[in-house]
C-alpha cells in the first residue's frame, strides 16, 4: 500500500488547514464554552465543499474518495473536534445509508440538500435500553395504509432538535430480533415528532446530544430507506464509515494536542535547559508520535479500501479502537508535558482531553468493536452472555 499522498490530496489538506486557521481555530474555545456552534458557521463548511465529499456529483457531491474526506476531517479536527464531527456526520453514516440503500427518488430529494447545507441529518439508533444491544430496540413502526406509524423514544441522538432529518432505526410491524429492524427517514416538522431535551456532555459540547420522542408520528412509506428483513447487515455496514470518520476526529484532536505540547515544551525552560532537552520528555514525545502514526495508517487503510464510502467492518473497528484509545493517552500526556498550565483552561489541552474521551463510546464502544474484531478473526458469530 502506498502511503504517499498525491499532489491533489496534499493541496486539499493545505486548503483545509488554511480554512481551519481562518474560520475555525479562533472560535473553537467559544463554541465549547457556549456549547453551541452557529448554523451560519456550519453553512461555511458546506460552502467550502466539505459535505458530501465522497458523494457522486449527480447528487451534489464532489466525487472524491473516502480517503480524501478523511484527510479533510483529520485536518479540521486538529483545530476543533466539534467541526470535525459535524463534517463526519455529513459525509458518512445516515447520508451514506441513503446513498447506498435508498431509492433513487430519496437520493435526488435528500442528498443535494445535505451537500449544500440546506438540511442537516442525524442518525437515530440509540434508545434508553438499546445502545450496544441495538437489536433490542423498541421504537416501533407499524404499517397503516400508505404510512408507518412511529412510537418510541431515542436518546443520545447527535444533533437532536437542531437537524431537519433523522434516519430512524425502528422495529417494523412488531417483528422480533434483527430481522424486524429497518430504517426510515423522518423530518422534525412531522406531527408527533418531539425534541425532549438535551443531554449535557463532557466534551464535543458544540454538537448537541439529545432525546427524541415519537407519538403516533405518521411517516409516508416512500420514506422507507432500508426495509426490515435481511437488511440489518446493510444498516450496520453503512455505519462503518462513520466509525472511520470518528477515528479521524480522534486522530486530529490528538495530533493538535501533540503539536501544541511539543512546541510549548520546546520553548519552556526549567533548571537552565529547555524541557525537551530531558530524556524523559523525549521518550514521551516519541511514544506519542508512534501512537499517532500507527492510528493514522490504520485509518487511512480503512478509508482507502472503502467502496462508495462503506468501509470494511474489521478495518473500521481496528482503526476506531486504536485511534480512540490513543487520543485519550496522547491528550493526557500533552497536559502532563505542559504541567499546571496544561491543566488550566487558558490552554486548549483540557478541551482536547475532554473531546477525545468521547470516541471510545460514540459510534460503538471500544468493547463492542473488540467483539466485532473477534468475530472477524474467528469467522463466526459469538454469543454474548449477560
Amino acid at each position: 500500500m502506498d502511503f504517499q499522498l498525491s499532489k491533489e490530496q496534499k493541496k486539499r489538506v493545505a486548503q483545509a488547514r488554511e480554512f481551519a486557521l481562518a474560520e475555525i481555530a479562533p472560535y473553537a474555545a467559544q463554541w465549547d464554552e457556549e456549547e453551541h456552534i452557529p448554523r451560519k458557521q456550519i453553512q461555511k463548511y458546506a460552502d467550502a465543499g466539505y459535505f458530501g465529499m465522497a458523494f457522486p456529483i449527480q447528487y451534489g457531491g464532489r466525487g472524491l474518495s473516502a480517503l480524501d474526506a478523511i484527510l479533510v476531517i483529520e485536518e479540521i479536527a486538529r483545530h476543533c473536534a466539534i467541526s470535525g464531527r459535524l463534517i463526519v456526520d455529513h459525509n458518512f453514516g445516515a447520508a451514506v445509508t441513503i446513498l447506498n440503500f435508498g431509492t433513487e427518488e430519496q437520493r435526488q430529494r435528500v442528498l443535494p440538500t445535505i451537500c449544500t447545507g440546506k438540511t442537516l441529518m442525524s442518525i437515530g439508533m440509540t434508545e434508553p435500553n438499546a445502545g450496544s444491544a441495538l437489536t433490542e430496540l423498541t421504537t416501533s413502526a407499524i404499517e397503516d395504509e400508505d404510512d408507518y406509524i412511529i412510537n418510541g423514544t431515542k436518546h443520545w441522538i447527535t444533533g437532536a432538535g437542531e437537524r431537519e432529518y433523522t434516519l430512524l432505526y425502528a422495529r417494523f410491524n412488531n417483528v422480533s430480533g434483527p430481522k424486524g429492524i429497518g430504517a426510515i427517514l423522518i423530518h422534525r416538522d412531522m406531527p408527533g415528532f418531539e425534541y425532549a431535551g438535551r443531554i449535557p456532555s463532557l466534551g464535543v459540547r458544540g454538537v448537541q446530544e439529545g432525546i427524541l420522542k415519537f407519538d403516533n408520528m405518521r411517516v409516508p412509506k416512500n420514506n422507507l430507506v432500508v426495509p426490515a428483513g435481511s437488511a440489518f447487515g446493510n444498516l450496520m455496514s453503512a455505519y462503518n464509515g462513520q466509525r472511520v470518520g470518528a477515528s479521524a476526529v480522534a486522530l486530529g484532536i490528538a495530533q493538535g494536542a501533540f503539536d501544541f505540547a511539543r512546541d510549548y515544551a520546546d520553548q519552556r525552560e526549567q533548571f537552565g535547559h529547555r524541557v525537551t532537552d530531558f530524556q524523559a520528555i523525549q521518550f514521551k514525545l516519541a511514544d506519542m508520535a508512534i501512537g499517532l502514526d500507527a492510528a493514522r495508517y490504520l485509518i487511512y487503510r480503512a478509508a482507502a479500501n472503502a467502496d462508495s464510502a462503506i468501509t470494511d467492518r474489521y478495518e473500521s473497528s481496528v482503526a476506531k479502537v486504536f485511534a480512540s484509545e490513543m487520543a485519550i493517552r496522547v491528550t493526557s500526556e500533552a497536559i502532563q508535558l505542559c504541567g499546571a498550565h496544561g491543566y488550566s483552561r487558558r490552554l486548549p489541552l483540557e478541551r482536547m482531553f475532554r473531546d477525545a474521551r468521547c470516541f471510545t463510546l460514540a459510534g460503538g464502544t471500544a468493547e463492542m468493536q473488540r467483539i466485532g474484531i473477534a468475530v472477524s478473526i474467528l469467522g463466526r458469530t459469538i454469543p454474548q452472555h449477560k
